[in-house]
């Protein structure tokens, strides 16, 4: 996709302070945790944020969506679900 940067954000202060510490986890996610951090790592810049759980309503019906549905890939157009909370985004930034 020719990125070379990366912010990841998450509302979960346990997914910062994990991938903060190079994926370190004790968890029953560790896996997943290590390899977020290799993947993230394949990037000249990564940057790891906490975000306030306002700014991540698109993230959470992401992960609602594919709790419920069937598997879909987005490449072009988003899907109608979560349209109204990226225009919210986009409107909270422009504000």
């Amino acid at each position: 996709a020719g990125c070379n940067r990366l912010i990841i954000n998450s509302d979960n202060m346990e997914v910062i302070d994990t991938m903060k510490n190079r994926g370190q986890s004790a968890g029953v996610a560790a896996a997943v945790f290590e390899d977020c951090y290799f993947m993230a790592c394949d990037f000249p810049l990564t940057r790891v944020e906490h975000c306030n759980r306002v700014a991540n309503k698109v993230s959470h019906e992401l992960a609602r969506l594919a709790k419920v549905s069937v598997i879909r890939d987005w490449f072009e157009e988003p899907t109608e679900n979560i349209v109204p909370l990226l225009v919210d985004d986009v409107t909270i930034i422009s504000v």
